[in-house]
């Protein structure tokens, strides 16, 4: 029997494990409503996130200011790469140029504010993707899927402010909407366009690949048929949008955003594998140890064991969901650097691998009790994410800032939020600290403490005048002898609201409106 005869019989069985089956046609309505609940609870968890004390306009992330920033300085006349150094592909920033356009007529605290509030959607966006992906599989798989995806810890963590990975599932969840048809590959219109959506998911960070290499492979050995139309609509949404600043600036493209990345997989201080598969598989953090080993071992057995009890070859849209999970898993241990928001997004194929074995293993005669068991536990992962998100806070330095630093002046920092969010990002002065919007990645993008990076440092300070450190020593800023003797020889110290900032000399610092300490030199 072919592949797709198989794949056409119904089954009459939930309990065949991991098999192709007929859509679910009864109960659409019920699983719609399990889609929906699922979506607004992350939606509404995303909410919450925001109006807790500081949340909505203070310093939550180092990477929103740099991705938000980027985006003011596009609408503002700088190019990313040309003109400031940017590590991650274009998408992301102009998918927030609208609202940075806004940030020069409502400033940019408030614009902050309102991409932040973009983040619920997006959250709400990722569950219906999710759901809508696996509800031919019935209410189980549904609720499993859908509801997994709302309380992924990884997930409604990253959906606080602006990070690129919820936004990278976004568009590879529509892209694999669009390519499938239930268990099978759509026709060759939908790969299509699901390529332009997979594609531009590369546009905002390059992690895409893994799971457009699957669907590749997948689309083998239909070459004509299905491979070219695919890999048309990656090239198309990748192209299209990069490809403006790469004639723009080639050189400093291809630094920034290829051997920059590579850079820091050779790195040092590696962090442990123990926590990266905890985070990995949304285990709290009492799981962080040896027993995240055991987390992801459980995981494994129940998708195992599911295809190994199967009658029939695993479907198409099974390898695409185990075969992504895997892969993401394998690249998110590459790099020495690893942040818990990175684990986002292995939420969807990992849901989505996990509600398909998990569906078809329970036996129709426990489906009840598998949906009740599986509700209860949705509940009380939310009352958790409830908990914890309650005692959640941020600073807002805004007016530390504000009383030292008059509008309009030139000030750089080594964290891009605290400017954005005091209405202090941009400067009547052009050029203004060369641009500098991440300065992390502009440390790294030239090599760390080189001499070439210290003179990039050198001259940014020399067209700067006032500097706002969080911190002398987190490696943001190679602050070397030879610099540190820049700000002690050309800028006097004001230290207040927990933050340093240095005012040039002969320029004044506003003073009245929050209190600080005495100026004084450098530390």
């Amino acid at each position: 029997m072919s592949r797709d005869a198989f794949n056409a019989v119904p089954r009459r069985s939930s309990s065949l494990p991991l098999s192709p089956h007929a859509p679910v046609v009864q109960g659409q309505a019920m699983i719609w409503a399990i889609i929906a609940v699922a979506s607004l609870i992350a939606m509404a968890l995303s909410i919450y996130q925001l109006t807790r004390p500081g949340m909505l306009f203070g310093l939550t992330e180092y990477d929103d200011g740099v991705y938000f920033g980027s985006a003011i300085r596009l609408v503002n006349g700088a190019l990313p790469y040309r003109d400031f150094v940017l590590v991650q592909p274009p998408g992301f920033v102009l998918l927030a140029s609208p609202v940075a356009l806004l940030s020069r007529v409502i400033g940019t605290r408030d614009a902050m504010a309102g991409v932040r509030l973009c983040m619920p959607l997006v959250a709400a966006a990722n569950v219906l993707l999710v759901g809508a992906l696996i509800r031919h599989r019935g209410r189980l798989p549904t609720l499993v899927g859908a509801g997994m995806m709302a309380t992924f810890p990884a997930e409604v963590g990253a959906t606080h402010t602006v990070l690129l990975e919820p936004v990278l599932d976004l568009f590879c969840l529509l892209g694999a909407l669009l390519v499938f048809d239930g268990e099978m590959l759509s026709g060759r219109r939908r790969l299509l366009l699901g390529g332009v959506a997979l594609g531009f998911a590369g546009t905002v960070k390059g992690w895409a690949v893994i799971p457009v290499l699957v669907i590749a492979v997948l689309c083998l050995p239909q070459v004509w048929r299905r491979l070219a139309p695919f890999i048309s609509g990656v090239a198309i949404g990748f192209a299209v949008p990069t490809l403006p600043f790469v004639i723009a600036a080639p050189g400093s493209f291809y630094r920034d955003v290829v051997t920059t990345q590579l850079a820091r997989i050779a790195g040092t201080g590696r962090i442990p594998i123990t926590t990266r598969l905890a985070d990995l598989m949304g285990a709290p953090h009492i799981f962080h140890g040896w027993l995240a080993i055991a987390v992801a071992i459980g995981f494994a057995a129940v998708v195992i064991a599911a295809l190994t009890r199967s009658k029939g070859r695993p479907t198409t849209f099974e390898w695409f969901a185990v075969g992504s999970t895997v892969g993401i898993g394998a690249l998110l241990m590459l790099p020495v650097q690893f942040y818990g928001h990175y684990a986002a997004f292995i939420a969807p194929f990992l849901a989505i691998a996990l509600a398909s074995a998990i569906g078809l293993l329970v036996p129709a005669t426990l489906l009840r009790t598998a949906l009740a068991i599986v509700a209860l536990g949705l509940i009380a992962l939310t009352a958790n994410h409830v908990r914890v998100i309650g005692a959640e806070h941020a600073a807002d330095r805004a007016l530390s800032i504000d009383a030292v630093i008059p509008a309009g002046a030139c000030a750089l920092a080594d964290s891009p939020a605290d400017l954005i969010t005091a209405d202090r990002f941009i400067s009547a002065s052009p050029d203004c600290g060369d641009n500098i919007t991440d300065p992390y990645g502009t440390t790294i993008s030239y090599g760390g403490s080189k001499p070439a990076t210290v003179a990039v440092w050198r001259h940014a300070f020399e067209n700067t005048d006032y500097l706002v450190l969080y911190s002398l020593r987190n490696g943001r800023i190679p602050l070397v002898p030879s610099l540190r003797a820049e700000l002690d020889d050309h800028f006097r110290l004001v230290s207040t609201g927990g933050l340093l900032i240095y005012v040039r000399d002969g320029l004044p610092a506003i003073s009245g409106r929050q209190g600080g300490s005495a100026p004084g030199r450098g530390l």
